[in-house]
């Protein structure tokens, strides 16, 4: 094991290379130049699995770029959408980990103070593959395909450019992570019947978590809607999940959820 104190991007493409079978990703922030390079230098029978964090507010203030994962798809890798993420972990034909503080991101590449650790010991290289299929493999986690690429890109596509405080173009090396501030109508009318009408009885709850047991509460809008659906609840749960990997509400956990914009 070795200590990286150093800018991780010339040890990071180098192990991409060499990888002769699976890369293994799992950052919460993504970026477009990174996955254009991953796909640059890996041998191209090389698959790549990522797990990350789908976050509308993320794509819509550039912390992370929907056009990376839509490079990914694309290229038939997987994508898992893991919302409580934070870990950095890279990993390079299940022999060799890099485990940092680094996101996938020029900036945690080459301009910030980051810090990790190099695993080159077969051992505990294995651990963290085990951990890495736990995150992708856990019930909270979303399976994200091209077809949601497309709806979140429609989505963004409709709401306006983000601009900072200072209304200058947002800094898209930034990374930052907060709630959607726009007019929802905007992403509603994006969204099918199912998740519109979901959406909305999300929007009747004012606070900004709220739980499974809460939209229950709303069923009988659910059953007016869809007079022929004999299983409510379960397209209920099943539409938040479809929520969840938009990037427009978060999992907390226990049949908790919260809102990723702010009711007007």
């Amino acid at each position: 094991m070795e200590i990286i104190s150093e800018p991780i991007n010339d040890r990071f493409y180098n192990l991409v290379s060499d990888s002769k079978s699976r890369i293994r990703l799992c950052a919460p922030y993504v970026k477009e130049e990174i996955v254009n390079n991953i796909y640059a230098g890996k041998k191209s029978n090389v698959k790549v699995d990522f797990s990350s964090n789908f976050s509308i507010p993320n794509f819509y203030k550039r912390s992370s770029d929907i056009e990376a994962f839509k490079t990914i798809t694309e290229q038939k890798d997987k994508v898992f959408n893991c919302q409580t993420l934070h870990a950095k972990i890279y990993i390079f034909d299940d022999k060799y980990s890099i485990i940092t503080s680094s996101n996938l991101t020029p900036s945690g590449f080459e301009r910030n103070l980051e810090y990790g650790v190099f695993i080159n010991d077969i051992r505990l290289a294995n651990k963290t593959v085990i951990d890495f299929k736990a995150i992708c493999d856990n019930e909270k986690t979303g399976r994200i395909d091209d077809k949601k690429v497309i709806d979140i890109e429609n989505i963004l596509k409709s709401i306006p450019t983000y601009r900072d405080k200072e209304l200058e173009s947002y800094n898209q090396n930034t990374e930052v992570d907060s709630i959607l501030d726009i007019d929802t109508n905007l992403i509603k009318a994006n969204l099918n019947n199912w998740k519109k009408i979901t959406f909305e009885v999300i929007e009747f709850i004012h606070q900004a978590e709220f739980s499974l047991s809460d939209i229950y509460g709303h069923e009988d809008i659910f059953s007016e809607k869809f007079p022929n659906n004999n299983t409510i609840k379960d397209s209920i749960r099943r539409n938040l999940q479809e929520l969840r990997d938009l990037g427009l509400i978060k999992f907390l956990g226990n049949g908790k959820y919260k809102k990723l914009w702010i009711n007007k």
